[in-house]
């Protein structure tokens, strides 16, 4: 499994994953975090165990969403977004809904936004890919923007080892998702990818 974050400090030989020192001290409940292609929010529910709260969750099939809503990831209703990232309507809703959080809690940024985006286009264990698949890839570029929009303060991409070597589109031209993510995020942040093993 291959987990991208950001650091304060690419020089370091001995680099820890970064979390703003006000994060910690902040109370609990300011803490917050948003999920893209959350499915049924197992991969992100570790932020709610340990006292972030959830601003919006992103899936695109219903029923990931209602087990999602039985385990009351959310704050609010209304942070559940059901549909396609990609469409300008639900992108639109997503922003919509980030901008009226930070407007009731009165915080002025969001901390983390963790992203799994599908990972069967690009999984090595996939012997059936379609030959489409880079427009199913194409769906990280979707998060690249939104994260590079709403600027948090640590972002996360959790994907299988050959992620960053996967290519995608970038408005429409073709790139690998390592370039993407260097091309858009990188003024803004530090960051390191690591591949982990859960085995």
């Amino acid at each position: 499994m291959e987990v991208l974050h950001n650091f304060p400090d690419s020089s370091s030989n001995n680099r820890v994953p970064y979390v703003p020192e006000d994060v910690n001290h902040r109370n609990a409940d300011a803490r917050t975090y948003i999920s893209l292609f959350s499915s049924a929010g197992v991969g992100c529910f570790g932020f709610k165990e340990n006292g972030f709260t959830c601003v919006l969750t992103s899936e695109m099939i219903e029923r990931r969403l209602r087990v999602q809503k039985a385990n009351s990831k959310c704050k609010y209703e209304s942070g559940y977004i059901l549909g396609d990232v990609s469409n300008e309507l639900v992108k639109a809703r997503l922003f919509a809904e980030i901008k009226s959080f930070k407007e009731k809690e009165g915080i002025p940024e969001i901390d983390v936004i963790i992203a799994t985006p599908p990972c069967q286009g690009m999984s090595v264990a996939n012997h059936k890919k379609r030959s489409n698949e880079i427009v199913r890839n194409s769906l990280v570029a979707e998060a690249i923007e939104i994260i590079e929009k709403v600027k948090p303060r640590v972002f996360i991409f959790e994907n299988v080892q050959a992620f960053m070597k996967t290519k995608c589109f970038d408005n429409g031209t073709q790139m690998k998702i390592a370039d993407a993510i260097e091309k858009h995020l990188s003024n803004d942040y530090i960051y390191e990818s690591r591949v982990l093993n859960f085995a």
